[in-house]
């Protein structure tokens, strides 16, 4: 399988500090490639690092360049990163889970595996916090909010879905969020949890109405309905952006990630909001 992957990804918000990012590090051992990148929403700037290495298997230290991961969970960076001009970081996050881990295959019957399969074999989510240190230049800020990692692996093809959006939405360590709508072959499939006082709720259908301008997006409502039957209405409006492109063959996607703040339940809180727009 060329496009096998395996990957991990995290974000996290300060909401008083105003600072936080998302970072993934992948792995695509058959095309001889591994991807690491990270990028900081810092007040009003967005700093950004991305790495490419060749590898012949997945390694065992989950690394590109100075960025690395430990198992436990930790994120180490140590280099220069850039918002147009160069900046020194220095950032050492520690996570900690708030929720058992998650897979998204408690959502689907075997028809939707083989068709979502594409995407991914398995998707595991986790909801935890985020604390540590950043050096920014000369500036050192002490920081700590709600996170989410994830950890995938099986074939990634990040042009299959016409559609995809994945949010992930944190309010208190009673409540958060995480959801995954994907339209392939003309089929919606929905995946995720509502996380209640620490327990994982499957979701069963999630539907969704975003606000866009172009290939961008300003507010979105999702009405999430779960296993039990309950309804969560979540409504968001997008903060900061980074845009990333994917391009294979003659296909280009645009992968639009939203640092967001999220209204539900009476609550308030952020995470990301994460549109996949096919452009071609």
């Amino acid at each position: 399988m060329k496009e096998w992957n395996e990957s991990y990804y995290f974000n996290f918000y300060d909401p008083d500090k105003d600072i936080g990012g998302f970072t993934r590090i992948g792995f695509k051992p058959n095309i001889k490639e591994g991807v690491g990148y990270l990028f900081l929403f810092y007040k009003k700037e967005i700093l950004a690092f991305n790495k490419k290495i060749e590898v012949s298997e997945v390694p065992e230290k989950i690394k590109t360049g100075p960025l690395e991961f430990f198992p436990g969970w930790k994120i180490v960076f140590s280099g220069k990163m850039t918002d147009g001009k160069i900046r020194d970081i220095d950032l050492n996050l520690t996570y900690s889970e708030i929720n058992r881990e998650f897979s998204y295959l408690e959502c689907v019957d075997r028809e939707k595996f083989e068709m979502a399969k594409v995407v991914c074999e398995d998707h595991y989510e986790q909801i935890g916090f985020m604390k540590g240190e950043i050096r920014i230049d000369s500036e050192k800020y002490n920081i700590s909010g709600f996170s989410e990692r994830d950890h995938s692996w099986g074939e990634r093809d990040w042009n299959a879905p016409k559609l995809w959006i994945y949010v992930t939405a944190h309010f208190d360590k009673d409540l958060g969020i995480n959801f995954a709508k994907m339209r392939i072959k003309e089929r919606e499939i929905d995946v995720g949890f509502v996380m209640k006082k620490g327990k994982n709720i499957p979701v069963k259908r999630v539907s969704a109405d975003t606000v866009s301008e172009g290939n961008t997006q300003k507010s979105f409502e999702y009405k999430i309905y779960d296993i039990k039957g309950d309804c969560y209405t979540l409504r968001g409006k997008v903060l900061k952006r980074v845009q990333i492109p994917y391009r294979r063959e003659d296909r280009v996607s645009i992968l639009n990630e939203n640092l967001s703040v999220f209204e539900c339940k009476n609550k308030r809180g952020f995470g990301i909001a994460e549109y996949l727009v096919r452009i071609r």
